[in-house]
Parts: structure tokens; sequence; C-alpha cells
């Protein structure tokens, strides 16, 4: 089904005509989540705008090579003439910074590449063509005719790096590496970034990817494994949205699905399930309650553990 056509002209006349915002993306935020939000803060601010980056889930260090990254907030009074919600494809996965938000709330624009968005905003721009939300965060610069600078570069280049698991999915086409090379003119290191997202682990994640393995169980060629708030704790590791095993996993030669299943501290389950091309985890993500992309989506459940393990198997069964 064709998404509706955006019309950019209302888009950018709200973003300019704005002066306050609340730029706030999704719970258990990955690279592409907070560079785009830490790249558009910078690229607004350049404009005179005040800005607040914002997640409701913290951000702990593992994203320390991006400016800003000890500014975004999990909490945040306002008031706000303008919210945008970015790489977020549900409205529930913004978390309590958006959902508890008393009302009146701000308009909300989505700036989002999920196939699965539920198109949420008064404005919404949802381009599953592209292969990050970074890239449509450079788009917006543009059309706002903001000029680049190293620290809104490092932000996206690192966005487009992690979503694209270094240039290596298959939606990584010439447009993205253009934009990539625009980036790095403009003051980022692909080096840095490269390096800072797939050769850098604490010893608390190399423990805890240690006991998940062990932990491993494959059937109908869906790989998966549970992590349980014990396992974290006997590790040493806090929070959940830096575990990233999933896109290890979807590696077995035995395996064209994968998922991991990690108990938050609230009890909760999150829930990251990759595919290999051809195949499909978006629509599992969907029925579960959650979203993404055919090779890369995810969903939260309520526990115990052992019932979302056998409800995330049921769903990847059932819409394979």
């Amino acid at each position: 089904m064709a998404l509706p056509p955006i019309d950019f002209a209302a888009l950018i006349d709200r973003v300019r005509r704005a002066q306050t915002f609340l730029l706030v993306t999704h719970v258990s935020p990955d690279s592409d989540a907070i560079g785009g939000l830490l790249g558009l803060t910078h690229a607004l601010r350049l404009i005179g705008k005040t800005v607040t980056p914002s997640c409701s889930d913290p951000i702990f260090d593992r994203f320390s090579l991006l400016p800003g990254h000890t500014e975004v907030v999990n909490r945040s009074p306002g008031p706000f003439d303008l919210a945008i919600a970015l790489d977020c494809g549900d409205e529930s996965r913004l978390g309590s910074i958006w959902v508890d938000r008393p009302t009146p709330k701000p308009d909300l624009i989505s700036i989002d590449h999920h196939i699965t968005n539920t198109r949420f905003g008064q404005i919404n721009w949802v381009d599953p063509s592209a292969a990050s939300t970074s890239e449509l965060v450079l788009d917006l610069i543009d059309r706002l005719d903001i000029a680049l600078n190293p620290d809104i570069a490092t932000c996206l280049l690192y966005g487009i790096v992690g979503d694209t698991l270094g240039f290596r999915t298959p939606n990584t086409t010439s447009h993205v590496l253009f934009y990539a090379q625009r980036l790095m003119e403009a003051g980022a290191s692909l080096n840095d970034s490269m390096n800072d997202q797939f050769n850098r682990r604490s010893l608390a994640l190399i423990c805890l990817w240690g006991k998940a393995i062990n932990a491993l169980k494959i059937k109908d060629r869906i790989v998966y494994t549970a992590i349980s708030k014990a396992m974290r704790g006997a590790c040493g590791m806090s929070g959940t949205g830096d575990i990233s095993l999933s896109s290890f996993l979807i590696g077995a030669n035995e395996a064209d699905r994968a998922a991991v299943l990690v108990e938050k501290d609230d009890g909760q389950i999150e829930i990251s399930m990759r595919a290999k091309a051809g195949f499909d985890v978006a629509k599992a993500a969907t029925a579960l309650g959650g979203g993404g992309h055919p090779l890369a989506a995810g969903a939260t459940l309520d526990g115990p553990l052992d019932m979302a393990t056998k409800r995330v198997l049921a769903a990847l069964k059932d819409n394979p």
C-alpha cells in the first residue's frame, strides 16, 4: 500500500514557526535513534531554536562518541511549541516522557523509516525506502538550509552506520553512500564511528553474551535466547538497550531468523529480532505490538520471561 505524499511545505513551515522543541526517540534506543536525535538537536540550535533532546530510557555510555550525548534527558516539563518523534514506529514506544505527558501536548511531527509506522503524528514523514532515520534528518536539515558542521555530521553518520550495520544491509544504496560521503566531508570520522559501534564492548557485555549463548536454542530455523535480570546482574550489566546480540546470532548458518529476549528491571521483556534476506520479522513484531523492518524488528511484552518466549516463537511461526 502506497504511503500518502508528504506535504514538505507544511512540515518546514511548522518547524520554522516553532521556537521551543522537544525531540524524543524510542525506548531502548539504538545508534540511529540517538544519532538522529542529536544531529537534529545541533542543527536546530544553529538557527536559534531552543531544543531539548530526550529519551525515556537512559543511554548509559554507549553513545559517548556523540557530541551532546550528556544532554539527553528522560524527563522535561516544558512547555514546548512543537515535538518531533524520531525513528519511532508507534507512539507507545516513545515511553513515559511522551505517553505520560499531561495534556495539552504540543503538536507532534513523526519522522521515521519503519514500514510498520502507525502515523501517530499531526504531520508524518515516513519513508521506508530510507536505510535510516538519520538520512531523513539530513534531508530535513537541507530543506531548512542549515549548513552541516562536525557535530551534526558525527551524529548523523553514526546513525547511518549503525542502521546499515556498517553499510552491509541490503538497503545500502549509492544514495546512502553519498550521504555518508557528505557527512565525512563535513567533519565526521567514519573510522571512529565504525570502531565505536562494532569493535568496542565492555567486559560486562562480553560476560552476558557468554551466558546468553550458553542458553541458546534453535527451533524451526529460529535461533533464540532469553536473558534474565539475574543473568544481567551476575555480569554487572545495567540496562537492556545496548546488548545487540541478535545481529550476531543471525549469522548462524542453521538459522533464518533470530530472537533475543531481555528481562528489564520493571519485569517487561524487550524483544530484538533479526532475519536473513528473504525472510521477515516485521510481521511477527507487529503481531506482538511492536514494529520495525523485515530484517530487523522488535517489541516489548509483559513477563514472565518463559511466557514471553513462547509468544515470540508462536508469532514467528505464524508470521513467516
